[in-house]
């Protein structure tokens, strides 16, 4: 075995290096130990916590399923080294345009649904392009593209709601009507839109993992110099990362005013915070080059977990904002913490193979 074998293995080897995910779900788990214990205290562990309850769960997944849809989007983008603030408004805009095609504009179902995942990436692309183009921030380049798209989305209703008739209700089918949640005898729900979001999830993990376009966007997020070097092309790389989370945007939107049935300004107001939010508590890292969706998608779990169970205890919604930023930090925290004593691990058992290879020599 040469000197870089027994460096990988060494490596491999370390839990930090295998379990790259080991801080989020740690996390993940560590909360709901502590729901479980809260709620068998209150019920003197006389009631099945309802907190794990199956009927709960598929509900956590169902408020997370349309913000984690963008979530993976925007972990692509953070991966390629980008970020998008204009996410939420875009997301309104496409829910407008979308609303506006079946009640207004008469276009019907397929070519309203269409156009607006159309007009998402359109836009996300442009904005892709000019920050590929050019070396301003990509936040700032977003940040304007978010106040352009509430000006546009604002006019195109006059600033008022466009109220739908059901038109998409399709998605919110329950596709296991008549099952029933063994603890409280509820019905079971799980919707398309659900099973849509895991499909972008998996899709996501596919590409970046087992892909040669995957491993260009880590590439080209960890050093664009580098990447450029080796025959990359970095600003189409940049580019294509724009265009993808415009269309999951864009599918996320439809799936969001299929839920509500109105298409307001309002409704992807704070989308941007939640997703960026899920994938840096995922471990994506805001400089680029670091992430999977795997990671993302704990991340996802974990926050609409603590809406979820903030709720159930009655607590305040200020609460809620304080729990959310707490778990926030500790996440990149302990993240950060990982990683050092990941490197330290490594760099020692580096150290010890090069005094085996001198003892060896003497």
């Amino acid at each position: 075995m040469t000197s870089g074998e027994e460096q990988k293995k060494v490596a491999k080897g370390s839990i930090f290096r295998r379990f790259e995910n080991s801080t989020v779900l740690s996390i993940f788990i560590a909360f709901i130990v502590i729901i479980v214990v809260v709620q068998i205290g209150k019920t003197g562990g006389s009631v099945f916590p309802t907190f794990i309850s199956p009927v709960n769960l598929l509900n956590i997944i169902q408020q997370v399923a349309v913000p984690g849809m963008v979530a993976v989007g925007m972990t692509i983008v953070m991966i390629s080294g980008g970020i998008d603030l204009s996410v939420g408004m875009l997301a309104s805009l496409v829910a407008i345009v979308t609303a506006l095609g079946l009640s207004k504009w008469n276009l019907g179902v397929v070519p309203s649904v269409l156009l607006g995942i159309v007009v998402a990436i359109v836009l996300d692309t442009i904005l892709g392009f000019i920050i590929s183009r050019t070396k301003v921030e990509p936040f700032i380049i977003t940040l304007g593209g978010m106040i352009t798209f509430q000006g546009i989305a604002l006019l195109l209703c006059s600033s008022r709601e466009v109220i739908m008739h059901g038109e998409l209700d399709f998605f919110k089918v329950n596709l296991i009507a008549g099952a029933k949640d063994p603890v409280s005898g509820l019905n079971l729900i799980i919707p398309p839109y659900v099973i849509i979001f895991m499909m972008v999830v998996v899709l996501g993990w596919l590409l970046l993992t087992f892909t040669k376009y995957g491993r260009r966007i880590y590439a080209v997020g960890s050093n664009p110099n580098a990447a450029y070097l080796a025959g990359v092309n970095v600003r189409n790389m940049k580019l294509s990362a724009y265009a993808i989370n415009g269309l999951l945007v864009g599918i996320a939107s439809v799936m969001m005013l299929a839920r509500i049935n109105v298409g307001i300004i309002t409704l992807g107001q704070g989308l941007e915070i939640d997703s960026i939010a899920m994938a840096v508590i995922g471990g994506t890292a805001l400089s680029g080059g670091k992430g999977n969706i795997w990671g993302t998608f704990f991340g996802v779990l974990l926050l609409g977990s603590i809406g979820n169970a903030m709720n159930m205890l009655r607590l305040p919604p200020e609460v809620q904002f304080v729990a959310k930023g707490v778990i926030i930090i500790l996440a990149v925290s302990l993240g950060s913490v990982y990683a050092n004593i990941s490197t330290s691990v490594a760099r020692l058992g580096k150290h010890n193979l090069l005094e085996r290879d001198s003892g060896r020599k003497i």
